[in-house]
């Protein structure tokens, strides 16, 4: 599932795109470009915006409408009525590039596996906020 998230729902993309969804986010667009974005790119579009949803939906644009204001409750909505589940592979929170692991030393403080994004060359790994990461995705319903 592919997805383009509203200028609303930023910290959403990141998330989705970690647990491994291509999800596009515009920020600065306005909604006949999101909408358009969404149709040309065959990605459902989320937002919070009940106008935009219903534009969306007499285009017949694919579009769930986000009641949640929280990323948790996000996330759990989404699981809920996409059946979403964690992807074996993850996505750059950046950018969206398909993570890859990392060739030779990425000079980053890690233990175990690295990751790297080839479009921005971030590099990631298990650290510290792994377990931050775990509990909002237990509390959300995804792990």
């Amino acid at each position: 599932m592919r997805f383009i998230a509203d200028a609303m729902l930023g910290k959403l993309a990141r998330w989705l795109r970690i647990i491994g969804y291509d999800t596009e986010y515009l920020p600065s667009a306005g909604d006949e470009e999101l909408i358009s974005a969404a149709e040309a790119g065959g990605r459902l579009l989320l937002t919070r915006d009940g106008e935009l949803f219903r534009r969306a939906a007499r285009r017949g644009v694919p579009a769930l409408l986000i009641k949640s204001n929280t990323l948790i409750g996000e996330l759990s909505e989404i699981a809920r009525t996409l059946g979403l589940s964690i992807s074996d592979q993850t996505r750059c929170p950046i950018c969206n590039g398909l993570l890859v692991e990392a060739s030779g030393d990425p000079g980053v403080p890690a233990k175990g596996m690295v990751w790297e994004c080839p479009k921005c060359r971030k590099f990631y790994w298990h650290g510290t906020h792994w377990l931050k990461i775990s509990e909002t995705l237990e509390a959300s319903g995804l792990r």
